[in-house]
């Protein structure tokens, strides 16, 4: 079963038991939003021009959620790939559901409506299926472990974990977090490996990470 970089990065994202984000909603709707970008940049859909994105086509594909983030993106206000980036993270609500909805039609995830505090409803995803989950991470790890080729796609997924401090939860069955940190730079920024993403793909891709980063830093300042 073949999940596009959305689902793979909410997959890694959700508690497989508790059907809960385990990292806070910024993080999580900058990594989503990062994911969606780069999703489009390896179907060719967006391109980038310095610091600018390019929609350079509109056409739509299957899945509703990707959609969205070609509307959005087709009538962005400023075509600044920081200023897109935020905006999708801002709107990624709808788009998050989509993705979530996507996963338990194929029966990966399940929906449960529970309270809080025996009055809020709120609802909750965990895994129905394992599987799908568990090839993603056995990849993941098998990269880590210089058992396999990086691939472009293991490539954007590892930076976006790195980026959005998801390396404990990705790499779970893992004891030494600060070593594993380590090797995802090592392989994310290693110009013979990142050879295997062409090169509009691989600006766009250290355009995102650094806007997420900085956004991220940004926030963590300013909240202090």
């Amino acid at each position: 079963m073949k999940l596009n970089l959305l689902e793979e990065y909410l997959l890694l994202a959700l508690d497989d038991e508790k059907g809960k984000f385990v990292i806070d909603s910024t993080r999580l709707n900058y990594g989503f939003a990062g994911a969606s970008l780069l999703e489009l940049a390896v179907r060719g859909k967006v391109e980038i021009d310095g610091e600018r994105i390019i929609l350079t086509d509109n056409a739509y594909e299957p899945e509703i959620a990707l959609n969205k983030v070609i509307d959005v993106v087709s009538q962005l206000k400023s075509p600044i790939l920081k200023d897109c980036l935020k905006e999708l993270a801002e709107k990624t609500g709808e788009i998050k559901d989509d993705t979530l909805q996507h996963l338990i039609n194929k029966g990966i995830l399940r929906r449960e409506e529970h309270k809080i505090l025996w009055i809020i409803p709120t609802e909750q995803y965990p895994t129905a299926d394992l599987s799908p989950e568990s090839k993603v991470r056995k990849r993941l790890d098998d990269v880590i472990n210089d058992e396999a080729n990086v691939e472009p796609h293991d490539l954007m997924l590892l930076s976006l974990i790195d980026a959005t401090d998801l390396t404990q939860e990705a790499f779970r069955d893992q004891d030494d977090y600060k070593s594993i940190r380590a090797k995802i730079r090592e392989v994310t920024k290693d110009v013979g490996i990142s050879r295997v993403i062409n090169k509009s793909i691989r600006e766009i891709q250290a355009a995102i990470m650094m806007a997420i980063s900085s956004t991220l830093v940004i926030g963590s300042i300013s909240s202090h």
